[in-house]
């Protein structure tokens, strides 16, 4: 599923960006030089990150006629700065609503990580016209089990990428994400090295966001797991997948961050959500008109 077997022809791009105020997220955009009647994409980034894990994928479905928004949370690379220790996943879903907000007209978010479950707190609320949720935080009823408070306990109010254990050696960082070149490395470590993350938000994903998922069961969603992942469990993405009743897509040799940037996995992820976005393009041009403009309820 999801495939296609001739790709759409590649375009020339230009790239963009914008600052929303008074909220202060920042917007970056790739899209085709020439205007596309396909719907807008918003990608959103997961914990620590930021725009720039979607440099690669965003470039390559502006390529082939896809206009990619790919924003910065709060408190999170070019965006305003925020009081992390006090920022909820509440919080991260507004954000989303901020930059749909921005695009005037419904669009397919396209999550990784804790960016994942934003978009579907949003979905459940908002008009979207797809879901593509690549190592999804998992919503509670997807959760395999629920933390004891040592666990919650032991989680700083602000925790940065070592106590993630995203930091170190590029040569000990290679051993756990092997889809991941010396380049996508030094690129991850250096953008990860002055981030900052939520601790509250984790807590209250560790005890289960909840999402009802019924009110997202005429969304078309894709769902992807990566078997090297050692934060998302592939097994926690396909229950999300089977929640929402989405197509679910594996990528065995695939690691959490491999997923996004890894040269090596990458392409082949994006491959398949541009082949998934294509058998549904017709139909989301067309429920696009019936929803347009965005009407945001927080």
């Amino acid at each position: 599923p999801g495939r296609t077997d001739e790709p759409p022809m590649v375009q020339a791009i230009k790239r963009d960006e914008a600052f929303i105020e008074p909220e202060g997220i920042h917007v970056e955009t790739h899209q085709p030089e020439r205007r596309s009647r396909k719907p807008p994409l918003l990608l959103v980034h997961g914990a620590l990150g930021g725009s720039w894990i979607w440099t690669e994928m965003a470039a390559y479905l502006a390529e082939r006629g896809w206009e990619a928004h790919a924003m910065n949370l709060r408190g999170h690379f070019t965006s305003d700065v925020a009081d992390l220790a006090e920022t909820t996943m509440a919080d991260y879903r507004d954000d989303v609503a901020v930059a749909m907000r921005h695009l005037g007209r419904p669009a397919v978010l396209i999550g990784w990580g804790i960016g994942a479950l934003a978009a579907m707190m949003y979905a459940e609320r908002n008009p979207v016209l797809g879901l593509v949720l690549l190592a999804p935080s998992p919503p509670a009823a997807a959760l395999p089990r629920r933390p004891d408070e040592h666990e919650l306990r032991a989680v700083p109010p602000i925790y940065d990428a070592a106590w993630w254990g995203w930091a170190g050696p590029v040569h000990r960082l290679r051993e756990r994400m092997p889809d991941m070149d010396e380049a996508d490395l030094e690129k991850m470590t250096e953008l990860l090295a002055g981030a900052r993350e939520s601790g509250r938000a984790r807590r209250e994903r560790m005890e289960g966001v909840p999402v009802d998922t019924t009110r997202l069961a005429d969304v078309p969603s894709l769902v992807i797991g990566a078997g090297l992942d050692e934060w998302i469990h592939p097994a926690q993405a396909r229950r999300t997948a089977d929640l929402l009743g989405a197509g679910y897509e594996y990528f065995p040799s695939a690691s959490h961050f491999g997923l996004v940037m890894g040269e090596h996995t990458w392409p082949d992820v994006a491959q398949i959500v541009l082949g998934w976005l294509e058998e549904r393009r017709h139909g989301m041009t067309a429920s696009a008109a019936t929803l347009s403009p965005v009407n945001v309820r927080r």
